[in-house]
């Protein structure tokens, strides 16, 4: 629960909050100027930086950053090779699976920001930085002896935390129950027999990576979409 809450609304909030904030930023000023004052997809008005709106945007980071930290709780102990290639391996998979969820030719987001590839780009690099930081972060929170997990802090902290942002209890309370139970059954017996099975090992590590390549597939189709469409 700490994970999730800590590292999600932290990392969420910080890295796709105000990395989608800094984002629309360098989007306005590549993009021609008569989007401008255009409402976004997303119901954000091009060009307007207001303290509300970078709120909502942390919000919506902070939900989604719970949901990263859960999915890289259950995954993470199926990851394979060095630290750094098990950061990349998270990195491409939020990359490919949340931008092809981002990417869409409908609509004003890619139809008028640019330039195209750099759009793209943007929206595909901003989900594969949080799949990269988000295992930091949650390893760090769940490390033995991690600041977040002593005395008052470790209940202080994350009631701060959704104080800041309320809206992620419902995030949290559908998350952690999905989490806790896959966690827990991950320490049985018979799962950690299965983890030092190659065979087994290799058919659970590959329903992992067909996830991944779904959405490759899907966001290199939504990419050519809208290569196409302009």
């Amino acid at each position: 629960m700490r994970a999730l809450v800590v590292g999600g609304i932290f990392g969420g909030a910080l890295l796709i909050g105000v990395g989608s904030r800094v984002a629309m930023l360098i989007l306005r000023v590549t993009s021609p100027d008569n989007v401008h004052g255009v409402k976004s997809d997303d119901g954000f008005v091009i060009g307007r930086v207001t303290l509300a709106g970078t709120y909502n945007l942390m919000l919506i980071g902070a939900s989604f950053g719970i949901i990263g930290a859960g999915a890289y709780l259950m995954v993470r102990r199926w990851l394979i090779g060095p630290l750094w290639f098990r950061r990349l391996t998270t990195a491409l998979a939020a990359g490919a699976v949340v931008g092809s969820m981002l990417i869409h030719a409908d609509g004003v987001d890619f139809s008028r920001l640019g330039p195209t590839w750099f759009a793209i780009g943007l929206f595909i690099a901003l989900p594969a930085v949080f799949g990269w930081f988000i295992g930091s972060v949650v390893d760090n929170v769940t490390r033995q002896g991690s600041w977040t997990s002593t005395g008052r802090t470790r209940w202080v902290l994350p009631l701060v935390l959704i104080a800041l942002f309320p809206l992620t209890v419902v995030v949290v309370m559908f998350a952690a129950p999905i989490v806790g139970v896959w966690v827990v059954v991950s320490d049985f017996g018979v799962v950690q027999r299965v983890r030092r099975s190659a065979p087994h090992a290799l058919v659970i590590r590959a329903m992992w990576l067909s996830v991944a390549l779904v959405g490759l597939v899907a966001v290199v189709g939504d990419a050519h979409a809208v290569v196409t469409r302009r």
